[in-house]
Order: C-alpha cells, then sequence, then structure tokens
C-alpha cells in the first residue's frame, strides 16, 4: 500500500488548529483553522480492529465521537504522543453498564522505529486503539496543536 504525502492547502501552513477531523474510513486526520482545513495528513494504522467505535479496555477499536487533545508529551516508542480524552463521561457509563473498563490511553503518535512501514506493506493495523502516523508528521501535528484542542474521530 502506497501512503500518500501530506497535503497543505493554500490556508496558513503554520496557524494554530481549532479543531481536528479523524476520517477513519479515508484514513487521514485534518487539521482545521476559521472552518477550513489548513493541512490533512495520512494514517499508518489504527487499532487492530479498527470499524466500529471503542466499547472496551482491550476490543482494539479506536475510538469514534468528539473528544479533546488533553496532553502532549514526547514518548520514547511513539517519537511524540498526543493524549485523546477517552474514555468521555458516556463511554464511562456505557463501559459500566456493560460491566467492563473503558480502557484509556488512546492517542495519535508516530510509527514505533519503522515498524509502521512493515505492517503498512502488510495492509496490517497495529496499535491497541490509537492512530499512528509518520514521525515527521506526528512531529509537525504536534508542534501545531495545543491542549483542548478539539477532536473529532469518524468512522
Amino acid at each position: 500500500m502506497l501512503i500518500p504525502p501530506a497535503v497543505t492547502t493554500n490556508a496558513e501552513a503554520n496557524a494554530e488548529v481549532d479543531y481536528i477531523v479523524v476520517q477513519k474510513a479515508d484514513r487521514v486526520v485534518s487539521l482545521w483553522k476559521q472552518g477550513r482545513i489548513i493541512k490533512t495528513y495520512p494514517i499508518l494504522a489504527f487499532g487492530a480492529d479498527p470499524r466500529g467505535h471503542k466499547m472496551r479496555e482491550g476490543d482494539e477499536k479506536t475510538p469514534e465521537g468528539t473528544y479533546y487533545i488533553d496532553g502532549k508529551h514526547p514518548s520514547q516508542n511513539f517519537q511524540k504522543f498526543l493524549n485523546i480524552s477517552y474514555p468521555n463521561e458516556v463511554d464511562k457509563a456505557r463501559a459500566k453498564q456493560m460491566g467492563v473498563p473503558a480502557g484509556g490511553n488512546v492517542g495519535i503518535h508516530g510509527d514505533r522505529g519503522g515498524i509502521s512501514g512493515f505492517f503498512q506493506r502488510m495492509d496490517k493495523n497495529w496499535t491497541d486503539g490509537c492512530i499512528a502516523m509518520r514521525n515527521a508528521d506526528i512531529e509537525e501535528i504536534f508542534a501545531k496543536v495545543e491542549v483542548g484542542t478539539p477532536i473529532m474521530i469518524k468512522p
């Protein structure tokens, strides 16, 4: 599978980001400012079972819905890590009703020392529910996104 380059539109590429949109079906992350896409990046991998919303810890799904970036830090294993506020109150209530743990520690991160390329060639998802990006792309996103930025994850 060939991974396309990130695409910059004519909007200011270094502008602050109002929100992030993840399109799981299209495998892209888009940064938005003032109602316009300022840049779109390809996604390397999702959770090993990416279809549908994350329901519980260990289901290897990437959550769907509206969250926010609630932390960002360098990562020894994944270059950079933008933590997503999963589980939200609805997710916690659903998991409680199901009698299962909701899980957590879901985010957007870089590739794991080249492992993404290996699995990408095999057309495999390999995270436990996170969104894996190329290291150069997560560096750019990390620099543009602040803690508190909303993120919408769509099927």
